[in-house]
């Protein structure tokens, strides 16, 4: 499976302009709690969440790619008649949980 290139948040020019190139895009966060924010970050370009529709957290596979955080679908209100459809994948980094202690002591 070839890898694509992920967006970080601070990159909304380039993450705005591949999403209306393709439709969607890939984004590396820290956490969860920091997607609301980039997607309020994002409506200053009309690119809008959308809230009819939840996030979808089993869009990939865990098994596929265990960074996968989650699917948000979004619209581009800058269009005429507005663009749906889009979609911004957001990845953290997956730590796996460190069960040396039960084992250790």
């Amino acid at each position: 499976m070839e890898r694509a290139f992920r967006y970080q948040t601070g990159e909304a020019d380039e993450i705005v302009k591949e999403l209306r190139q393709k439709g969607s895009v890939e984004v590396d966060v820290d956490s969860e709690d920091k997607i609301k924010p980039f997607l309020k970050d994002l409506e200053r370009y009309g690119i809008y969440e959308r809230s009819d529709i939840p996030w979808d957290y089993e869009a990939i596979s865990f098994f596929e790619n265990q960074d996968f955080l989650c699917r948000v679908q979004v619209e581009d209100r800058a269009c005429q008649p507005p663009k749906s459809g889009l979609f911004i994948d957001f990845y953290s980094e997956y730590v796996e949980d460190d069960y040396a202690d039960i084992f250790w002591g």
